[in-house]
């Protein structure tokens, strides 16, 4: 199911119910009222587990072990975040004197996971999704606070934002390097091939 705003037209144009694609597309049109409001404007057309999956997110982690890791401990949230994105800054360790002990330009910070913008939620999340409200922001610190339990599928793998044309034209450029991270390219788009397998694949 695509969850979206103004550009539905231009998905729905594009994608159409998914066939050309071997896939099966819904939608859910609602007002901008945060990536939470929508999901609970869509909570009709939601399963009892479900993967949220940002639009603006390109990656190539296995999104099947993230169910099979949050399937084995059943929690309401599992979020996926990496351990391999790099800070856009320097950062320093200051002593209270502010003497700097330690200095690095846009280190890997391990023990500071980043979210990939890809979760997956049992039903019982969606009484959270009101209007106006955003799912990092408002969610899931909601979750955390009641005690409801939230995992983080830890990946090795990083994602890249393409949610600007900036961003996305540095991927661009990176997909189509020797150092294409994500094995894009020689793709063929066989969009006159569907397969049907991957319109299940992730109903779980």
């Amino acid at each position: 199911m695509l969850i979206s705003e103004s550009e539905s037209d231009l998905l729905r144009n594009h994608l159409g119910d998914g066939k050309s694609f071997g896939l099966r597309i819904e939608y859910s049109v609602a007002e901008r009222i945060g990536t939470a409001g929508a999901l609970g404007a869509a909570a009709t057309l939601l399963s009892d587990r479900f993967l949220v999956y940002y639009g603006d997110v390109l990656t190539n982690f296995d999104l099947g072990d993230m169910i099979q890791f949050h399937e084995s401990r059943k929690p309401v949230c599992t979020i996926a975040m990496s351990t391999s994105v790099p800070m856009e800054y320097g950062v320093a360790k200051v002593d209270p004197e502010g003497r700097v002990t330690y200095f690095e330009e846009k280190p890997v910070l391990k023990e500071y996971p980043v979210s990939m913008g890809i979760l997956i939620f049992e039903k019982e999340a969606l009484p959270y999704c009101k209007p106006n409200t955003d799912i990092s922001h408002d969610v899931i610190p909601k979750l955390l606070k009641e005690g409801k339990p939230v995992y983080a599928y830890l990946s090795a793998k990083r994602h890249y934002d393409i949610g600007t044309f900036k961003a996305l034209e540095e991927v661009r450029t990176l997909v189509e390097s020797a150092e294409a991270p994500f094995g894009l390219l020689n793709v063929e788009w066989a969009e006159d091939k569907p397969n049907p397998s991957r319109a299940d694949r992730l109903h779980f």
